[in-house]
């Protein structure tokens, strides 16, 4: 494998109720699997804001939902491994998340509550400045993807106990040569870890770096576990430049 190995969807204890992982552990048994880092997803959306005390002082519920990155970043920053700030959204008028990069703490800061506005608002008031990627856009229960509100999908999401419907993911894309292809293992407890990633041709230190790579498209899809997904990310990608 040439390049650095990243996985763009990861939880932790501290702040996700669904994450069983302390933040620390994630990146240790990130460390231990080869990867150079991990972009921190925790969920962000109404239900996670009505389980904070302080839910009307956006401030505050910043502090807490940024514990789990800022957990991650200081066991990364030990070990020298890189850990990069993202969200999972989620909004009020169905469970589909979405995966934000290129953002950094000030951002969230600065936009109290864009969980609560609908998936089609929040792209059109921020995508000329962050990255929006359809988390598991097929996975059971999920509802019809608004496909005019997302940069791309993950056509890998690698958590081992939901039926993703990955082939679908990968058909919406055929269907959207514009929007962008990624995968990630969506780790939440042990055993979700290093099951799908993307290696990129360099390091990177924060979430903008990332988007960047992203837009470039000078990336690959990882995972061995789907392996026949990765190959066809390749054949797209040859396709493309043939064309």
């Amino acid at each position: 494998m040439n390049g650095y190995l990243y996985d763009p969807h990861t939880h932790t204890a501290e702040t996700s109720k669904c994450g069983h992982l302390p933040a620390a552990e994630v990146v240790d048994r990130y460390v231990k699997n080869g990867f150079t880092g991990l972009v921190v997803t925790d969920h962000l959306h109404p239900e996670y804001l009505s389980r904070i005390d302080t839910m009307h002082n956006w401030d505050a519920v910043m502090d807490h939902y940024l514990s789990g990155y800022h957990a991650s970043k200081k066991r990364g920053d030990e070990v020298g491994f890189d850990v990069i700030l993202g969200a999972e959204f989620r909004f009020p008028e169905n469970d589909n998340d979405y995966l934000v990069y290129g953002i950094d703490e000030q951002w969230l800061r600065s936009h109290p509550y864009a969980c609560c506005m609908s998936a089609q608002e929040f792209y059109d008031k921020f995508h000329n400045e962050i990255l929006i990627i359809h988390a598991h856009p097929f996975r059971e229960g999920s509802a019809p993807v608004q496909e005019t509100a997302v940069h791309g999908a993950e056509i890998i999401n690698g958590n081992p106990r939901h039926d993703n419907h990955n082939d679908k993911a990968l058909a919406l894309c055929r269907r959207h040569p514009e929007y962008f292809r990624t995968a990630g293992s969506d780790t939440h407890q042990a055993g979700d870890e290093a099951r799908a990633g993307l290696i990129l041709p360099r390091r990177v230190q924060d979430s903008y770096a990332y988007k960047a790579i992203i837009e470039s498209r000078d990336y690959h899809l990882w995972s061995p576990t789907f392996q026949s997904f990765v190959d066809a990310d390749e054949e797209i990608r040859a396709e493309e430049a043939a064309n």
